[in-house]
This record gives C-alpha cells, sequence and structure tokens, in this order.
C-alpha cells in the first residue's frame, strides 16, 4: 500500500455515561451505535505532510428488555491522527479515500483502541462488556 500513513496520536475527546440505578442481578442488553467519519487535512506549513483524522464516536445504551427504559447510557468521541511523509500529493490521497478498503485500513487502526477505552469505562461503571467485540465486524 502506497503511500503508507503513519498513525502518530490516538485520543479520548469526550466519555460521558449515567448509570444511576441498581440493576437487582438481572441481565442487561447493550444497545450500541457508532459513527466514523475520515477527513484530510491540508497544512498550510511549506513542506508539511497531509494528516488524515478518523474520529469515531459511540453510543450505548442498556436495557433489561427489548423494549424497557433505558437503565443507564454511555457515549465516547475518540480521534486519530495518521500523517504522510511529506511529498504526499494531495490528489493521491483523496483517490485513496474514496475507497472503501483504504478507509477501512485506517478504521481499523483505530477502532480496537476505542473500543479497549470505551469497554473499560463501562466495566468501571458496573457493566459486564465481555461480550463485546474489540475489532471491527
Amino acid at each position: 500500500m502506497s503511500p503508507r500513513p503513519t498513525l502518530v496520536a490516538f485520543r479520548v475527546l469526550a466519555f460521558r455515561g449515567e448509570n444511576p440505578g441498581e440493576i437487582n442481578d438481572s441481565a442487561l442488553m447493550l444497545e450500541m451505535q457508532q459513527d466514523i467519519q475520515l477527513g484530510l487535512a491540508i497544512p498550510n506549513v511549506p513542506g508539511a505532510g497531509l494528516q488524515v483524522n478518523v474520529k469515531i464516536r459511540l453510543d450505548a445504551l442498556s436495557r433489561t428488555e427489548p423494549e424497557s427504559a433505558p437503565v443507564a447510557s454511555f457515549s465516547g468521541e475518540y480521534e486519530a491522527k495518521f500523517h504522510y511523509l511529506p511529498g504526499v500529493q494531495e490528489a493521491t490521497v483523496t483517490t485513496l479515500l474514496e475507497q472503501d478498503d483504504y478507509q477501512y485500513l485506517l478504521v481499523a487502526q483505530a477502532y480496537p483502541l476505542t473500543m479497549t477505552h470505551f469497554r473499560r469505562e463501562l466495566q468501571a461503571m458496573g457493566l459486564d462488556t465481555r461480550n463485546l467485540p474489540l475489532g471491527l465486524a
């Protein structure tokens, strides 16, 4: 794969959770939604390389039954930054970013980091996260 960007930064932008009640040892179902966005950053500093940002937002609701009111809610926002070597052209990267396989390669590097943190936070708030996947399905 050429050109290949390097993952240079990963950070948690925000995490919010609310688990106000007692669970009473009942099994909880976790409903998750994700929103993944990719963006190309073009530097205005001469000689600097291009950058691709991957932003991932996860939202989860915990319920005791499929149609019941949520017992707990959680959301997290994450960002991964990839840098290209100086000299890689914008047109080249733009063409690559239009390809699903190339997008997948970038997201597949950031998603396990995202899920590792998200799972840890859910565990800290009292949920069993053993069945949550770490990678992309």
